[in-house]
């Protein structure tokens, strides 16, 4: 999956996630608004009811465009697209749910197709509906319509044509309106009657109730798994109804008629019912309630009528207060780029704080690999031993690392700060070995030392077997691995040696520059306080590193990175991540 895929999971599945709640908010406030708004004209309801949902899918599609923005901001996807970081939820949710989104939203995708079948289905009917039947035998029936049409100002005609298998009358399309008639309507309904169901389809027209009931069903498939978006789509059917019944009963001027007319209908049993709500049926609606409204209009209360804008403008503001009650986790500067890390176990920890932003089975143990040499430069430097003695490198310090290359031959006399520069800046194994070897008492004693040291740090998950971690047996934690990398930081020899890009190193007479294996020290705009760098086959890429900013200082540790992964893309994620932080917190403070 591509980082922009993988981006748009995350985002999506937190969106579906937050929208239960967020959805039912705007459900329960729209239901105390209806209570309050009972008085109040259907056209008023209808709005209200129309706001919340559109305010439903708003919502949720904003919290998918926030995600993604905040992640493309923290990650440069547009300016440094090499290495882009996922948004997912901050550190403190567990790890496994970054898995459980892919199949949440796998789930989600499959009842969305499932309900747009049930949509393309109902407008393949339509259509069908609309090709089946001839056009009115009875001229005077569409000159009714035409009429009709004429006094809603409609800007288009309307056709009108006889349906044998119809209960009740239909609307379809937009463009090229369509009314669909029963043709028992036709024989078994006085005219008036007949007329004042025509008025109705015509006010549903009138106000393109068509598109808008699209769009209900649109929603309604993008959102199929929220209670709350079924029953105000299903109020909102209600309310039109009612809305339609009063154009049509100022149309005719008689809402009796209209209230007759729609008992009568009551008595047709509608067939097709799978598909009806696709189209516009004068049956829609609660029937009684609407026969009641007609025989007995009530005036809508001039207080309901001048509160009902604000009452729904306070329901979007409800639904747009609802974006800021998500934690600030959602933000850039919270987001951990957890998803696509291609280091297996990582911890990231604020140093000023202690606290931890960022982890991914922290607690792991694992292989070490070169990591293990902070531990042993810290355990040659507590001996205090004098750093300009030379130390020759034994035949037996390099024998005892075969098959490994050094990059050191024995014979050769160094100084202690240039064995211990070696050991951290270039991973040296002849080096760190060197150390160990000549460390006072031995290696015995220098293994006595290592596990003193590694108690006196609190260290419960790690174990160190041989000084320069070529053995599987050297094993920690990323979190006790971050508490050594903290220990190691007060010791200014070895901040200073992991720091330097590269050293030339004179060697029997000859001078050797070598490199520091992290290829991120030294390069613009990295100020790093300490580094180093590890790699076995059974431990895969290690790095860690004590990161400084501005306002921030942070140590990343970074274990087991797969045979083709570079943990310093890792890094560099992190990096991006923390200046987004800080630019976030900048502009907070500004």
């Amino acid at each position: 999956m591509s980082p922009f895929s993988w981006a748009l999971v995350q985002a999506l599945g937190w969106a579906l996630i937050q929208f239960v709640w967020k959805g039912a908010l705007i459900g329960v406030a729209t239901a105390l608004t209806l209570r309050l708004l009972r008085g109040a004209s259907p056209r008023s309801r209808y709005a209200l009811l129309c706001v919340s949902l559109l305010s439903c899918l708003g919502v949720a599609a904003f919290d998918v465009y926030r995600q993604i923005a905040a992640a493309s901001r923290a990650s440069g996807w547009f300016a440094l697209s090499d290495f882009p970081v996922v948004p997912t939820i901050d550190a403190r949710v567990p790890f496994a749910m970054e898995h459980v989104l892919p199949w949440l939203v796998a789930a989600w995708l499959i009842g969305v197709a499932a309900m747009s079948c049930r949509l393309l289905a109902g407008s393949l009917w339509v259509g069908r509906m609309g090709r089946a039947f001839p056009h009115s035998p009875d001229a005077r029936w569409q000159s009714h319509v035409s009429a009709l049409a004429a006094r809603c100002a409609l800007p288009r005609p309307v056709t009108l044509r006889v349906a044998a298998h119809l209960s009740s009358p239909l609307t379809i399309g937009w463009w090229r309106p369509l009314v669909l008639v029963p043709a028992a309507l036709l024989t078994c309904m006085p005219p008036d009657l007949l007329e004042a169901l025509l008025a109705h389809e015509i006010a549903h027209i009138k106000r393109a109730d068509y598109l808008v009931n699209l769009l209900q069903s649109a929603i309604e498939a993008l959102l199929f798994y929220h209670p709350t978006v079924w029953w105000l789509s299903r109020q909102i059917r209600i309310e039109r109804e009612c809305v339609a019944d009063q154009i049509a009963a100022t149309l005719i001027q008689n809402p009796r008629s209209l209230a007759l007319a729609l008992e009568q209908l009551d008595a047709h049993q509608s067939t097709n019912a799978e598909y009806a709500s696709v189209a516009q049926s004068a049956k829609g609606g609660h029937l009684l309630d609407r026969i009641k409204r007609l025989c007995e209009p009530a005036a809508p209360s001039p207080k309901w009528t001048a509160c009902a804008p604000g009452i729904a403008f306070g329901v979007v503001a409800l639904c747009l207060a609802a974006q800021a009650l998500w934690p600030a986790s959602q933000s850039a500067a919270d987001i951990a780029p957890v998803g696509l890390l291609e280091s297996n176990h990582v911890v990231v920890v604020d140093n000023n704080s202690g606290k931890v932003l960022f982890q991914k089975r922290a607690d792991d143990i694992v292989p070490i690999a070169s990591l293990t040499k902070l531990m042993t430069a810290m355990v040659v430097l507590d001996a205090r031993p004098d750093m300009n003695r030379t130390i020759r490198i034994d035949a037996s310090d390099v024998e005892a690392l075969r098959p490994s290359p050094t990059g050191l031959p024995a014979g050769s006399s160094l100084p202690l700060y240039a064995v211990l520069q070696l050991a951290l800046m270039s991973s040296n194994n002849s080096a760190a070995y060197a150390l160990a070897h000549h460390y006072p008492g031995g290696i015995l004693a220098f293994q006595a030392a290592m596990r003193a040291k590694i108690a006196a740090l609190g260290l419960k998950h790690t174990t160190i077997d041989e000084p320069t971690g070529l053995s599987p047996l050297n094993t920690s934690t990323a979190s006790d691995v971050s508490v050594m990398v903290n220990a190691a930081a007060r010791y200014p020899a070895i901040a200073r040696a992991t720091t330097d890009a590269h050293s030339i190193i004179p060697i029997d007479g000859k001078l050797v520059d070598y490199q520091n294996t992290n290829p991120l020290v030294g390069q613009k705009g990295w100020d790093i306080a300490l580094s180093k760098t590890g790699f076995t086959e059974v431990a895969g890429r290690c790095l860690i590193m004590r990161l400084r900013s501005v306002r921030d200082s942070v140590t990343m540790v970074f274990l087991d990175a797969g045979p083709a992964a570079v943990p310093t893309r890792d890094a560099i994620n992190i990096r991006r991540l923390l200046l987004a932080r800080e630019q976030a917190w900048h502009a907070s403070h500004a």
